[in-house]
């Protein structure tokens, strides 16, 4: 270390002016020259000098073995001693400062350089086995094990926080015993000491990661559980120069180890329980992922539906398992399929669809709930269907449907009654039209009227006032367009009557198609829109009679789920109903107000509620009860048919239908209330 500064403690001039000399041709830097110790001890301070050479004889108060020990001890300054004797009592003190050698005067360049190296270069490595020392120390400290270090002989020559926390024993208490002293651990259970980890390291194996059942005796009798590494400490020759026990204290872990062995029994009894839940219930259930893989398929799933699991990905689920509208012959949707809608987050309820393939020829109708599966942070990660076989179910309601039909004959029989007027009523309608058409006995006059006019075209004006016939013609004509205006507003009412009756006759066969016609097949509708498009329909009967229509579904979910046609038509019966009801009041009695309908859908607790309010006719209490039947109606031309699919719609799908009014004159509200667990997506 060419560059190092030295300080020069001498008190001898010559001396000092030599060894400053000496120094510089050396290529040291001296930091200072000066005599005495008190000056030494203050350029030491100021110039932080990277060794000192002292006289070990100074005069004055402080000699250079004191002056030494305050470089050493205030301001680690290595120290190399200038002296001219060899005095032994000297000598035992200047060993005390621990000096980092000697140079006996007078010396020569050579050994004054070797000595200032040598002594530079142990102060230097000093420091950093200090550094490395205060390091590991703090490590040891600070790290969550605890940590006891022995010498080859298997005595403590470290303790560190932890360990002493542990054992019960300090650093200063132990140092010098015995390991097994401050070290008690025993074998839970046989309460056999253990030293055999300990002598196996001493032996120079690594013992490490013991997961016995290991148990502490500490100082103060606590038993704490523990698990320890053991691991010997070797010399730079590999020779065994002590041992290092890293140990924990695991209570805590014990506890959770024992928690979680009896969650996992009581998950693992939970399981069983489960699975022989889904053994027995009788309805299928099938987990998957949201990839597809099969997760869960039980017993009854495969029973029902004649497959189990396949590898097949979900768009050919359908295909693969035979599955059908409850038609029997319409594939079903594939993004309709409650599973595949279960494992992209959606769920659905009482979906129905047929079931047919190799393994049921004969099919079954099965009836499926899907509902999306999510981890505890509500990330997706799969769905579950779980369904049940409605074939027995589905055969007693059309065996039922069969004796209603059977039941309604005397309705079938007045209904083709009141079709065959109705075509009655036509036919001679037509008839009319007809007759009028071919023998007009109008147009024969006015063709005459024609004619005679055609012959005095040059001098009509002439014969209009001096022909004796001529003022005949003006009353003619006159009287001739009064029976033209009377022929028209006959056939005009002939016509409407032909209008009407065939109209009624559309409304009887729609509706019978309606009542003969089951699906339950869903989908999602706008709401909002749907009560457009019947306002759409209607829209030239509402327009020609200037109603009023007003529309709220503020409180009502945008989308719903419902077989679209049926809801369609019933909510054209009902607008249908509110026009006929304004007309039979306009009427019965006239019209004091502007003839309105009001549509309004809301939520109430766990229903959707649509209303439809007129301010036509209304209806007498006495007759809440009746106007659903199948063959009530006041209407002359009326079917009696729309209420009753109304009533039956609704019926279908868990609902109420009930009217509300003041009596006659007074209007009425259609409300119905459906289920809202069985039209939310």
């Amino acid at each position: 270390m060419a560059d190092a500064k030295i300080l020069v403690v001498e008190d001898e001039p010559t001396v000092a002016e030599f060894t400053e000399i000496l120094l510089e041709t050396l290529g040291y830097t001296v930091s200072a020259v000066v005599p005495s110790g008190e000056e030494a001890i203050q350029k030491a301070a100021e110039t932080n000098p990277d060794l000192a050479l002292i006289d070990m004889m100074l005069d004055g108060n402080m000699d250079g073995i004191a002056v030494a020990e305050q470089m050493r001890d205030r301001f680690d300054i290595p120290v190399v001693y200038l002296t001219g004797h060899a005095d032994e009592e000297l000598l035992q003190r200047a060993k005390i400062t621990a000096p980092f050698g000697y140079i006996l005067k007078p010396f020569e360049e050579r050994r004054l350089h070797l000595n200032i190296e040598i002594a530079l270069y142990r102060h230097e490595m000093e420091k950093k086995f200090k550094e490395s020392e205060q390091w590991l120390s703090t490590i040891l400290k600070s790290i969550g094990d605890a940590v006891i270090a022995t010498d080859k002989n298997g005595c403590v020559t470290f303790v560190n926080p932890v360990a002493e926390a542990l054992t019960g024993w300090r650093q200063e208490e132990v140092f010098g015993k015995d390991l097994a002293e401050v070290l008690n651990v025993i074998r839970d259970g046989t309460r056999i000491p253990i030293k055999n980890h300990i002598m196996k390291a001493l032996q120079q194996e690594i013992v490490a990661g013991q997961t016995e059942h290991i148990i502490l005796i500490a100082r103060d009798g606590r038993e704490i559980p523990i698990d320890y590494n053991a691991t010997p400490i070797r010399d730079g020759k590999e020779n065994i120069t002590g041992v290092v026990l890293a140990f924990r204290n695991i209570t805590k872990r014990k506890q959770v180890e024992q928690r979680l062995t009896h969650t996992a029994e009581a998950l693992r009894n939970q399981a069983r329980i489960l699975q022989s839940i889904l053994d027995s219930i009788g309805d299928g259930v099938i987990v998957a992922q949201k990839n597809g893989e099969f997760l869960l398929f039980n017993p009854d799933a495969e029973r029902i539906i004649g497959i189990g699991p396949t590898d097949v990905p979900p768009d050919e689920w359908v295909e693969a398992y035979g599955m059908f509208l409850p038609d029997t012959v319409t594939p079903f949707p594939t993004d309709e399929h409650p599973l595949i809608r279960a494992i992209h987050g959606k769920a659905s309820d009482d979906v129905e669809m047929f079931i047919r393939n190799p393994q049921v020829p004969e099919g079954v109708y099965i009836s499926v709930t899907g509902r999306p599966l999510q981890d505890e942070s509500g990330v997706l990660w799969g769905g579950v269907v779980v369904f049940r076989d409605i074939t027995d179910r589905q055969r007693a309601e059309e065996a039922l449907a069969q004796a209603y039909t059977q039941g309604r004959l005397e309705v079938v029989d007045a209904i083709l009654h009141n079709i065959g007027n109705a075509i009655n009523s036509v036919t001679i309608g037509i008839g009319t039209i007809y007759e009028n058409l071919v023998s007009n006995k109008l147009t024969r006059r006015l063709v005459a009227l024609a004619n005679a006019i055609k012959g005095h075209q040059d001098d009509f004006s002439s014969y209009v006032k001096n022909d004796p016939e001529g003022p005949k013609v003006a009353p003619f004509i006159q009287a001739l367009a009064q029976d033209f205006i009377k022929q028209d507003e006959k056939l005009a009412k002939t016509v409407n009557r032909v209008q009407d009756r065939a109209e009624h006759i559309a409304d009887i066969v729609r509706m019978q198609k309606s009542l003969g016609r089951r699906s339950v097949y869903r989908k999602d509708i706008a709401l909002r829109k749907t009560i457009d498009d019947t306002i759409t329909v209607l829209g030239d009967s509402i327009r020609g009679r200037d109603i009023q229509i007003h529309i709220d579904c503020g409180n009502a979910p945008k989308t719903i789920r419902t077989q679209e046609s049926q809801f369609h038509q019933m909510l054209v019966n009902l607008v249908k109903n509110s026009i006929e009801a304004i007309d039979e009041l306009s009427v019965c009695v006239g019209l004091n107000q502007v003839p309105s309908i009001k549509i309004r859908c809301y939520v109430e607790l766990d229903s959707l509620i649509l209303e439809v309010t007129d301010n036509g006719i209304g209806i007498e209490a006495d007759k809440f009860g009746v106007i659903f039947g199948g063959d009530y109606t006041t209407k002359k031309s009326g079917s009696g048919l729309g209420l009753h699919s109304i009533a039956t719609f609704v019926q279908s799908w868990g609902g109420e239908i009930a009217p509300i009014s003041g009596g006659i004159g007074k209007g009425v509200t259609m409300r119905v209330r459906l289920p809202l667990s069985s039209v939310t997506p």
